[in-house]
């Protein structure tokens, strides 16, 4: 699984961050980037309540299929 973020859609709530701050952080200009798009299969429960609890539903899980995304 991969985590995707679309950007202008957040609305810088940051619960991401803190559900899972080695997966999400904020730039310097203040804008929240994937820190690490490929999710390791122990962090998969934790990143994916990260994800549902986005507000504004800036965040979403991608399968990865033969090398490419779903």
């Amino acid at each position: 699984m991969k985590v995707v973020h679309t950007q202008g859609t957040c609305g810088g709530v940051e619960e991401c961050l803190a559900i899972a701050p080695d997966y999400f952080v904020v730039d310097d200009d203040g804008l929240l980037q994937v820190a690490r798009a490929d999710i390791d299969g122990d962090d998969l429960e934790r990143v994916t309540e990260a994800v549902n609890a986005c507000p504004t539903g800036a965040l979403r899980l991608e399968k990865i299929l033969e090398g490419r995304h779903a």
